[in-house]
């Protein structure tokens, strides 16, 4: 692995079009939005808020059903995209751009979310629970919020140092190749993200993220003011074991 690990906000760099269309992209979306739908209590009529929504590949979904979304993300393009999209859709959907460390909703909601890659992006824990109390912040009481996290512990038992990807596009192929590299007394997961565009060109971007455990994360909500913490290991609500392929944690702002 490389230097240059240091640099903060790297999100703002590395997240574009080609991340979106590698990554944003979900097959399981309905599976997601039924999921949290039930998970958060939300009914027809009900706000919900998506932190770090992307181009709301998830809370669109949730729209169509009924349910009123408001979602932030620093990639103005991402939150264009979802603008576009909702628009289309014809559904209760606001997307901002904005920091979701310091954004907060226009007004309280019934329910939150923050899913995938979008929390731990900072090696600093008290930048990360500035987010966690913006989400709280944007709840009415008694509302729950769920947190989708990788799964440390799997994670490490089933470590790969690299990772390929392709997407095809019209100018033709990229190729991404995603090296990892854990920085276990600093708690780190330190990668770098190389880019082979259709013409040739080779882009380097890097980026950390913390390696939190499912204590940690219990400690992280708890300190903000969520109560009631517990975990599920993916969509289809089963327990978190060491093979889940997730770690989600699902918190209540106390009425």
């Amino acid at each position: 692995m490389t230097d240059g690990f240091g640099d903060q906000d790297w999100w703002q760099t590395l997240y574009d079009d080609i991340v979106a269309d590698l990554f944003l992209s979900r097959q399981d979306s309905g599976q997601t939005a039924r999921f949290l739908i039930h998970t958060l209590g939300l009914e027809p009529g009900a706000t919900v808020f998506d932190q770090c929504c992307g181009t709301g590949t998830i809370s669109l979904p949730m729209a169509a059903t009924g349910v009123r979304v408001v979602g932030v993300d620093q990639c103005e393009e991402y939150v264009r995209r979802a603008n576009e999209a909702a628009a289309g859709q014809k559904c209760g959907a606001d997307f901002f751009p904005g920091d979701a460390f310091a954004f907060m909703a226009p007004n309280p909601c019934d329910g939150g979310f923050n899913w995938n890659t979008g929390f731990g992006n900072d090696s600093d824990d008290g930048r990360n629970r500035e987010m966690l109390g913006r989400a709280f912040d944007s709840l009415l009481p008694g509302g729950r919020f769920a947190l989708d996290y990788q799964h440390v512990a799997r994670l490490l038992r089933d470590f790969q140092h690299a990772l390929t990807y392709r997407l095809s596009r019209p100018d033709g192929e990229v190729l991404l190749i995603r090296e990892s590299e854990p920085d276990l007394p600093a708690g780190l997961l330190k990668q770098v993200w190389t880019f082979v565009l259709p013409d040739g060109t080779r882009r380097v971007r890097r980026s950390v993220v913390r390696l939190y455990l499912p204590a940690d994360l219990a400690r992280l909500l708890r300190s903000v003011g969520f109560t009631d913490v517990t975990f599920l290991g993916g969509i289809d609500s089963q327990p978190l074991t060491l093979n889940s392929p997730r770690c989600i944690a699902v918190a209540r702002r106390p009425t």
